[in-house]
């Protein structure tokens, strides 16, 4: 293992080097060691969002911990923020969400009931983190916010309530006039 590291390393390097040009300066750093000290938040605001950890809600009437990210494959993971962590990388600055992700992949754990609403089994979790594919960050810039409203009928089921940014609106669709006279 050691052996097939030290390859690794060796191979990224001389890609470094023969390919200089077409490597931006970003991804160099983001390549390099991060810095070693990170900061911890327990709130963010991205995408015009605001986001709250889990533990920070505790207390709270209002919820902010609610997340979804769209995969390009269009599977919505939902879930629920539980860490907030923000790394330097040289002239770059990275926040990663840690999340608790609900099975999507199951019928057990996702479902759609008959006015069309989106329900989560909020016992049945993926991305636990134990395994090492199981990763439950994201880049926070690719999540939404998500609302969870306890279903009346089933404990465990949780009904998903999309929400829109606070800052967007929709002005509609402005009819372009193409005068050629």
């Amino acid at each position: 293992m050691l052996i097939t590291l030290k390859n690794t390393v060796t191979s990224i390097m001389q890609v470094f080097q023969s390919d200089g040009p077409t490597i931006t300066e970003k991804v160099r750093a983001l390549a390099a060691k991060h810095n070693r000290y990170g900061v911890r938040y327990s709130g963010y605001v991205i995408n015009s969002f605001r986001f709250h950890t889990m533990s920070h809600e505790s207390g709270h009437v209002t919820q902010n911990s609610g997340v979804v990210n769209i995969a390009e494959n269009g599977v919505r993971y939902y879930g629920r923020l539980s860490d907030i962590f923000e790394f330097s990388y040289n002239d770059y600055k990275v926040v990663f969400f840690n999340c608790d992700w609900y099975d999507v992949y199951h019928k057990v754990g996702i479902q759609t009931d008959e006015f069309g609403f989106t329900l989560v089994n909020k016992s049945g979790k993926i991305h636990t983190g134990d395994e090492l594919e199981d990763d439950p960050f994201v880049f926070s810039s690719q999540v939404q916010q998500v609302f969870y409203v306890q279903d009346p009928k089933a404990e465990l089921w949780n009904v998903v309530v999309e929400v829109r940014p606070r800052d967007l609106f929709d002005m509609g669709v402005e009819e372009s006039s193409d005068e050629t006279d």
